[in-house]
């Protein structure tokens, strides 16, 4: 009998609303039927539901289908473990497709498989494209350097992240590869810019001066005909005096002059049927280049054009990441009798936030009993399921502190729901709770750590305590046992930092050494340092100059 797969939670909303193909098949039945597909699924491949669940999605090979490729995805079935392969497959109608899948399997809490998941994609226009380029370059095997180097230029170029950088260094890489100088012209955000780059040292200022402004660029005649489809300028050609922007000023003028208009080549740049842009390359010599630099800045046009679309969309998904992971922190709201402040930043590398997301969160609930829950936590992994995990915890932990006080008792209830439920990865998490102030200012804060980093407590007589009790494994394990809480009092005037391995951790400094330096910079905390102030006196004393993991810190001051 096929089971039917639960819905509602925020995964499976993302799964039937993504563009990808994802498929669930029973491992535990007869054959691996099919269970369940989502919508992207029918659609690329034309079968309804009715049509696929209960039989093995075989039904997609065709006449075409590399039968080895077959056999190695059935060997990673049977052995139970994650396979990729780009298959040819069919629609219903017939039609050929390339379809790069990988399937993983799903086990249950004894370790057994009960399902595979299979995430599929249409690759045909990139197979194709492949196809095409690799029959341009059978043809020009005498280019065999300069593909070489197209390969180190894809390689390099995909190693950035920052689109601006990569737009500069692809500027730099044409330049480099055909000599003399080269253009890139793109329309980020719908304006047109140029980059400039060559190769010359002592004219870098003249391409800078081109850089600035791209109208001399995208209304050349080149330009324009490369922009429109047109293959008019793709060949080499001799550059000649009409061909020269009329819209460039003097001093652009004198800048391409002092660079050298000998001859030149220009190709679109595509991304998924598109032309997003135009990269030439010019020499200061006439007939500098020929069929095989053609051939060449061709199949370079088409990688780049990928390349940098792949980037403007990678960058788009993660700052919309990004915005999704801040919009579910919390805003911290004033609490009576306390002073708090908190930070949240992403990973960097001492130039811009990385392409990671994290799981890092925090928050601040006031009780109505008085009493208020400190909490932060760090989901393991660092993409949208890792925030999206995050997400669901906090709301979970949120709902369940605010009818239980113990912290020892919350953190064994969200514990049971995230296992039972499935609801969010393995995180860790420091939980405390902070009882009303006595006539003389005195509160008590009891604590417990699922698996997290010991807070630590700054006295108003300048000792520090590392809260190190009350440990016990991080949420999402199956049968958490011996959930603690342990107890302390502070006097008026005491600061409680919580924080995530962000801040203290890197590769240069272990996290015992991170919390050590964290200590002495609070031990040596001026008395009248605010909770803001002792915030920023944390950051700065952890500080690295490269940020290698998100880093949340929550300080208190009672």
């Amino acid at each position: 009998m096929i089971e039917p797969v639960g819905a509602g939670t925020l995964e499976r909303r993302a799964v039937l609303a993504s563009d990808l193909s994802f498929t669930i098949a029973d491992a535990r039945l007869p054959d691996v039927p099919l269970v369940w597909v989502n919508p992207a699924f029918t659609a690329t491949t034309g079968y309804t539901e009715e049509d696929v669940l209960g039989h093995n999605c075989r039904f997609l090979q065709g006449p075409g289908t590399d039968l080895a490729a077959v056999d190695r995805v059935r060997d990673g079935l049977r052995a139970r473990t994650t396979i990729g392969e780009t298959l040819l497959n069919y629609r219903k109608d017939g039609t050929p497709f390339w379809n790069q899948l990988v399937i993983s399997p799903i086990t249950d809490a004894r370790g057994d498989v009960t399902h595979f998941v299979g995430v599929q994609a249409d690759v045909t226009a990139r197979v194709e494209s492949e196809q095409v380029r690799d029959r341009q370059l059978d043809d020009a095997r005498s280019s065999n350097r300069r593909l070489s180097a197209a390969m180190g230029i894809t390689q390099r170029l995909t190693q950035i992240l920052d689109v601006d950088d990569q737009l500069e260094e692809a500027a730099c890489e044409l330049a480099t590869t055909f000599g003399g100088w080269a253009v890139l012209i793109t329309f980020p955000g719908g304006r047109s810019r140029s980059d400039v780059a060559t190769t010359d040292p002592t004219l870098r200022d003249a391409a800078r001066l081109l850089s600035r402004d791209a109208g001399w660029a995208d209304r050349s005649l080149a330009a324009v005909d490369a922009l429109a489809g047109g293959s008019s300028y793709s060949e080499p050609f001799d550059i000649t005096p009409e061909m020269v922007s009329s819209y460039a000023s003097p001093a652009q003028r004198d800048a391409m002059h002092a660079l050298g208009l000998g001859s030149a080549m220009t190709v679109p740049l595509r991304a998924r049927g598109t032309i997003t842009g135009v990269a030439a390359v010019i020499s200061p010599d006439a007939g500098a280049f020929d069929g095989e630099d053609a051939v060449m800045l061709e199949d370079l046009g088409q990688r780049l054009g990928l390349i940098l679309d792949n980037a403007r969309l990678y960058a788009a998904e993660r700052e919309a990441a990004r915005a999704l992971q801040e919009r579910m922190l919390p805003t911290i709201d004033d609490v009576e009798g306390l002073d708090v402040a908190v930070t949240y930043r992403p990973a960097s590398d001492g130039k811009q936030a990385s392409a990671s997301v994290g799981g890092d969160w925090f928050d601040v609930l006031a009780r109505p009993d008085g009493t208020v829950a400190l909490v932060v936590g760090d989901v393991v992994g660092h993409d949208m399921h890792a925030a999206a995990s995050m997400g669901q915890l906090r709301s979970v932990l949120r709902a369940v502190a605010w009818d239980l006080e113990d912290p020892a008792a919350v953190l064994a209830r969200v514990n049971h729901l995230v296992t039972v439920l499935a609801l969010a990865d393995i995180a860790t998490c420091a939980f405390a709770s902070l009882g009303p102030a006595a006539p003389d200012g005195t509160r008590r804060l009891a604590y417990s750590r699922a698996g997290h980093l010991p807070p630590l407590l700054l006295r108003p007589d300048g000792a520090v305590t590392v809260l190190d009790g009350a440990l016990t494994t991080p949420v999402g394990v199956p049968d958490l046992d011996d959930v603690t809480s342990n107890e302390v009092e502070l006097p008026a005037g005491s600061v409680v930092v919580l924080y995530t391995d962000g801040l203290v951790e890197s590769r240069a400094r272990d996290q015992r050494a991170g919390i050590a330096t964290v200590v002495r910079a609070l031990e040596a905390a001026p008395q009248d340092l605010d909770a803001a102030g002792v915030r920023d006196l944390v950051l700065a004393a952890a500080r690295t100059d490269h940020q290698e993991d998100d880093l949340c810190v929550l300080v208190v001051r009672t």
